[in-house]
Order: C-alpha cells, then sequence, then structure tokens
C-alpha cells in the first residue's frame, strides 16, 4: 500500500498503468484507449458492439478514480437495476476482491467508499428509472458513470451537464447505439466535438470471437440494424427493419401443404373478439407443414372454442394415435377458450393437450449460446418462425394474408440489446393489420415443457 501511495499521483494521469500494476489485469488496445480518454478529457462518450469489455472498463474506472481522487463522487447509473446492480456493481466487486484495494475500499449492495469517508468519498448505484437519478452532485472530483446509456432518458443528463462545468468534473458514458436520436446518439453527431467519441467495431476486439458475429450475419445479415448495433458499433437505420423477410417466407410457401401427419399436430389458437381482428386457428403438423385451419371475425370465445372443437374431432377420428398440442394465447380473451376446452377434455368429448401461453412473458434466447436475446416472449415465440424459415423446416400453405403479416412486423433493438418486435398498437398506427394468423402460427409452433417455454 506504501507503494500505491507513492505513485497516486502518477496514476492519476496513468490508469492504464494502475489497472495493471494495482488491480492486476490487463487491458487491451480497446480498453486502454477508453481508460486513457477519461483521464485526459472531460467528456468520454463510446458507441460499441456487444462483448467489447466496456462495463469492464467502466468498473477498472470507478476503482482508478475512487483511489487516486481526494473526496471523490462517481454517480452511476443505467436503464435498468438489473444492468446496475447485476452487471456494473458486481464486476466493481470481482476486481475490488481480488485487489489490494479491498483494504481502503469498501463494496455494499449501494455504495462502494473510501473506508471512513463512507459520505464523502464514495461511488453510488442509481438507477435511471428515477428522475432525480443524477441530480444534487457537485465536487472538484466527480466521474458521471453512465452504462446502456441509449437507454436513459434525456432529462436525466440536464444536471450531468451543470455538474460537468467544475474544473475536474468527467463522464464516462458507453453502450450500444441503439437510439438514432437522444443525448447519447447526439454526442456522438450533432455534438460530438465537445466529446472524446470513441467507436469500436467488435470485429477489432480481441473479446469477440468471429463464430459470435457469423451467427449474427448468419441470422440477420450484414445489412441488419442487428448487425449495425450488436457487432459494428453503428446506430440502427431511420426505419426498423421486418423482423422476417419477404424472401424467406417466399422460399417456404407452397400451393398446398401435406396434411397427413404420421408423428404431431399442433394448433395455435389467437383469439379476438369483435372489431378488425380476427380470431385465427393454424395448424403445423409433423412440425413441418403449416396451413390456416379457420379464421373468425367477430366471434365470441364460445363460438371460437367450439371451432376448435371442430377441428379436434376431426383430427381425433382421422388421426386416433396422435393427441394433438393445443396452445392458446390466454393474455386475454383466449383463457375463456382455455378453461372451456379443459372442460371438454376432461369430460371426454375430444382428445388433446392443452397448453396456456402469453406473448407478454419474459423473452430469453432461442438456444444457449445464441449471440442475441428478445426483449419478451413475443420475439421468442416470433424468432422461433422466423428460424425455422430460415433453416427451410417449415413449409407454409400459400396465404397472401399470411405473408404479409409475417413481413410487415417490424423490429427495434432496445438499451439492452435485445431484439424488441412491433407492437401490434404501433402496427395499426401505421395502417397495417393486426397480425393475427402470424401469432397463430407462433403459438403452434411453440412448446412448454414443465412451465417453462422451449424453443424447438
Amino acid at each position: 500500500m506504501k507503494e500505491l501511495v507513492k505513485s497516486i499521483l502518477t496514476y492519476r494521469k496513468n490508469p492504464v498503468e494502475f489497472v495493471r500494476r494495482v488491480i492486476g489485469a490487463e487491458p487491451d488496445k480497446i480498453q486502454s484507449s477508453i481508460l486513457m480518454s477519461v483521464a485526459e478529457n472531460p467528456r468520454t462518450t463510446v458507441r460499441s458492439g456487444h462483448g467489447v469489455g466496456k462495463t469492464t472498463v467502466m468498473a477498472w474506472t470507478m476503482l482508478w478514480f475512487l483511489t487516486c481522487f481526494p473526496n471523490a463522487k462517481i454517480p452511476c447509473t443505467a436503464p435498468t437495476e438489473h444492468q446496475l446492480k447485476d452487471i456494473l456493481w458486481a464486476e466493481v466487486a470481482k476486481w475490488l476482491n481480488n485487489s489490494p484495494l479491498k483494504n481502503v475500499l469498501e463494496w455494499t449492495k449501494e455504495r462502494v467508499f473510501f473506508k471512513g469517508y463512507d459520505s464523502t468519498w464514495f461511488a453510488v448505484a442509481r438507477t435511471a428509472a428515477k428522475p432525480d437519478a443524477l441530480q444534487g452532485f457537485h465536487g472538484e472530483n466527480i466521474l458521471f458513470l453512465i452504462d446502456e446509456a441509449s437507454g436513459v432518458r434525456d432529462e436525466l443528463f440536464q444536471p450531468v451537464l451543470g455538474a460537468l462545468t467544475t474544473e475536474g468534473a468527467r463522464l464516462l458514458m458507453a453502450g450500444n447505439p441503439t437510439m438514432i436520436s437522444g443525448f447519447f446518439a447526439e454526442s456522438h453527431t450533432t455534438q460530438a466535438d465537445k466529446y472524446s467519441a470513441i467507436k469500436i467495431d467488435g470485429r477489432s476486439s480481441p473479446r469477440v470471437t468471429a463464430e459470435s458475429v457469423q451467427l449474427i450475419i448468419d441470422m440477420f445479415g450484414e445489412d441488419s440494424d442487428a448487425f449495425r448495433v450488436r457487432v459494428a458499433g453503428e446506430f440502427p437505420k431511420a426505419m426498423p427493419d421486418s423482423f422476417i423477410s419477404v424472401a424467406m417466407i417466399e422460399a417456404c410457401m407452397k400451393p398446398s401443404v401435406n396434411i397427413e401427419p404420421k408423428m404431431s399436430i399442433d394448433i395455435g389458437v389467437d383469439v379476438a373478439r369483435y372489431g378488425d381482428d380476427s380470431s385465427v386457428i393454424y395448424g403445423v403438423f409433423d412440425k413441418t407443414y403449416g396451413k390456416v385451419l379457420r379464421e373468425l371475425h367477430k366471434n365470441d370465445v364460445m363460438q371460437v372454442t367450439g371451432e376448435v372443437v371442430n377441428q379436434l374431432r376431426f383430427f381425433n377420428a382421422e388421426y386416433p394415435s396422435i393427441i394433438p398440442a393445443v396452445k392458446i394465447d390466454c393474455d386475454g380473451l383466449g383463457v375463456g377458450v382455455y378453461d372451456r376446452l379443459n372442460e371438454l377434455v376432461y369430460s371426454g368429448e375430444v382428445k388433446c393437450n392443452v397448453f396456456e401461453c402469453h406473448f407478454g412473458g419474459r423473452g430469453g434466447k432461442l438456444k444457449c449460446g445464441d449471440p442475441i436475446a428478445f426483449a419478451n416472449n413475443t420475439g421468442l415465440m416470433w424468432g422461433n418462425v422466423r428460424q425455422a424459415l430460415q433453416d427451410k423446416k417449415l413449409v407454409l400453405e400459400e396465404n397472401t394474408a399470411l405473408r404479409q403479416q409475417l413481413s410487415n412486423r417490424k423490429y427495434t433493438l432496445n438499451s439492452a440489446g435485445e431484439i424488441a418486435l412491433e407492437r401490434k398498437e404501433d402496427m395499426k398506427k401505421r395502417g397495417v393489420k393486426s397480425p393475427d394468423m402470424g401469432d397463430a402460427l407462433a403459438l403452434a409452433l411453440y412448446e412448454k415443457q414443465r412451465g417453462k417455454a422451449i424453443m424447438r
């Protein structure tokens, strides 16, 4: 520790050496450039692809600033508590606990502070969901750390700009460039002359594998927003991409499909009631062949249930060895169809397995190892459709409405770099019909096991 104290003045100007000698890590070239930018500039903004080590640099920067500047104050924020506490704060704990700094710095779930100076020399976690998250911080040695900055609302930056008028104050913000407007975007475009603006293409990072880059290219193409944001560190295009391309759909559509199942019958039921939306019953046979079985307009839930039952009676008679799986969207009126169909199954009226499904559930990845996740269950289910079409494992009966619905749904990437599909409400605002057939197809391909979603 005596050597650390003697070297403080040197480390103030060279955080790269601080990371090497005190924290015991070896920054790569990209991480070194970010560290030196913070030491040499009052404002540093970093946009990059995914997985280049931004959060690690932020953790190192916090420990450097706390150690080398007396009475340092470091307000830290991110769009979500998960990003702030589970990722950034956990990263700080990892490096702190494996270095001699644990003798002088104390880590808690809310703060990291210089021992004996917890109220005057500290870093603090403030989730950006609170409008006053970054207000009230002033001082000679102040550093604002903003992770996933593209997802932080513009009004939260106003107190930061005020505090940065103090000599010695600094800002480091970083994130995937998911939004084409806002404070973070402007720091790389119209306001770039006021910042040390750094762009990192994931292909230039030693931490990003060629395999993960190729997976995104294979899934979405090099001209897609997914590639631009998650790999190239570029802002998305002005208009969002279609999630499923017309070419992908056309390659899998045939004038008719085989409805002589040998192994399985999967039925998706998307339930509407009155209005412009349709209730759709969609069948997928042997996990391969898809066809609209019924499209209903202005029907109540009992009438929709009756149509499902008619389909089941036909399949029960024609293919008695196969027990159909019926997946019903239960976020709204579909719960009535689900309850009534269960009653009929229990009474022996029809044979099938009935599954309660929810488009609004939590998202995730289609399979382990995927480089990109979905923001919610709608994305997962449509992602499953997209993957089946891309792999040409699904044959769809020719249907103009289905073609339009599948290709008309757009996607964006949220502040966490997850794929977020366009909401139905937003589709209607731009004059596009609700994708009821697409949802019913997604339900038919959706599988559940032990209460959890399983994507095939």
